[in-house]
């Protein structure tokens, strides 16, 4: 064996032992939270209105295309992501929830201050 061909399979080995070794990430516990299902153009705008208003402006967003958050009673904003990797769209299931209160059960994620919520179970809560 000549120098270059251990040079590489030492950097090999070495790089698969490392790689074994890494700790793997424990996922994020199951939590529920608590929130309406608005348009994120709104929520984001109009810091004042925390329930959607009766008028169809949050349905028309919706309609036009707006990415849809989860907003809680406390003013926390939630990004609904899918329980699945790679991620798959969730819009089609928060739907029918646009504009009511709901409970969404997931795990939290956050970056920086971003947070998430992965939809694994969904129902409407009565206020």
């Amino acid at each position: 064996m000549n120098t270059v061909t251990r040079i590489v399979m030492s950097i090999v080995i070495l790089t698969v032992a490392a790689v074994a070794q890494a700790p793997a990430q424990a996922p994020a516990p199951v939590v529920s939270i608590v929130g309406y299902v608005r348009d994120s153009g709104c929520v984001h705008r109009f810091h004042e209105v925390v329930k959607p208003l009766p008028n169809g402006c949050v349905e028309a967003c919706v309609r036009s295309g707006s990415p849809l958050v989860v907003l809680t009673k406390d003013e926390q904003v939630y990004h609904p992501i899918s329980a699945e990797m790679p991620d798959v769209d969730v819009r089609q299931t928060l739907l029918p929830f646009v504009g009511k209160l709901v409970k969404i059960s997931g795990h939290l994620y956050g970056r920086g201050n971003s947070n998430s919520i992965s939809v694994e179970q969904i129902e409407e809560v009565k206020e």
